[in-house]
């Protein structure tokens, strides 16, 4: 039967597809091996139009030759979540679907590389600061609406920090955007002040600065956010106004992950970022 595809059987749809092209099977071979009938039955899996069941997952084992058990667990934790409901089910009219599938892969993301000139990363960002962002970055037509996206992505915050394992995030940060007064010096103070504690005691979290001497840099064709999985292929994510696009083509992750590497490179040891940062917020102080 047909179902919703969600982010999760999405993914388990891209995990079998990668599968199959391993073994050098054509959609049509892997149908037949499988058991279906019907020909067409392994490409709606492989796009998430049909749901794959738990009983049925050790068949895909052993036909597939999936024997690693991270692999196994991993298939089967899709399989468990698929029905539940997404971030654009949940807050619909707020959550449009590009958004609501990114913060549901990103829950899947064993690590996470973000550069944006622009604005803080969500999960790094405090309350005030978030507010100040939605409040002034997008349009809204009541007031209503910027509370219930604020509680969304509260809620996706806090959901996030109390997951195990947590999620690694490795952030390049400009300085100009840690200088830039979002919300007044008051909040823009109160977020520095958080991310150098970030920076001091979470061991999941490394925060680089990216200061003004240092000129031309590999990021200046704009943001892009890295996510690596237990399994299957890192994305890379291009997120614009309107749309997030979620790259995983070998080739074209490799360009951002090189691009990564030079940001790292070109930025601050951590050691030194978190003086910068100390420095940062005793001037907006």
């Amino acid at each position: 039967m047909p179902v919703e595809p969600t982010p999760r059987r999405r993914r388990l749809g891209a995990e079998i597809r990668r599968a199959r092209e391993t073994l050098g099977w054509t959609q049509e071979e892997a149908a037949q091996r499988l058991g279906y009938k019907a020909l067409s039955t392994v490409s709606k899996i492989e796009t998430g139009v049909q749901g794959v069941k738990i009983q049925q997952l050790p068949h895909f084992f052993e036909v597939l030759g999936i024997d690693d058990p991270v692999v196994r667990e991993q298939w089967r934790e899709l399989v468990r979540k698929a029905g539940e409901p997404d971030w654009w089910q949940r807050f619909e009219g707020v959550v449009n679907d590009p958004l609501g599938d990114y913060l549901s892969e990103i829950e899947e993301a064993s690590s996470l590389f973000v550069w944006n000139p622009v604005v803080l990363h969500a999960l790094l960002q405090t309350a005030e600061y978030e507010r100040a962002v939605i409040e002034g970055s997008r349009a809204w037509k009541t007031a209503e609406e910027i509370d219930r996206f604020v509680a969304m992505r509260r809620e996706h915050r806090l959901h996030m920090l109390d997951r195990k394992p947590r999620l690694k995030i490795w952030a390049v940060l400009p300085e100009g955007l840690l200088r830039q007064e979002v919300g007044g010096p008051g909040v823009a103070c109160g977020q520095v002040e958080h991310l150098t504690h970030l920076a001091r005691t979470d061991p999941s979290i490394t925060l680089q600065v990216l200061p003004f001497s240092a000129g031309a840099h590999a990021g200046m064709d704009g943001p892009f956010m890295l996510m690596s999985f237990r399994t299957g292929r890192d994305t890379a994510v291009v997120e614009a106004i309107r749309a997030l696009l979620h790259l995983n083509a070998p080739d074209t992750v490799e360009i951002y992950r090189t691009t990564s590497d030079h940001l790292k490179s070109d930025a601050l040891s951590p050691n030194a970022s978190l003086s910068l940062l100390t420095t940062i917020a005793k001037e907006l102080a």
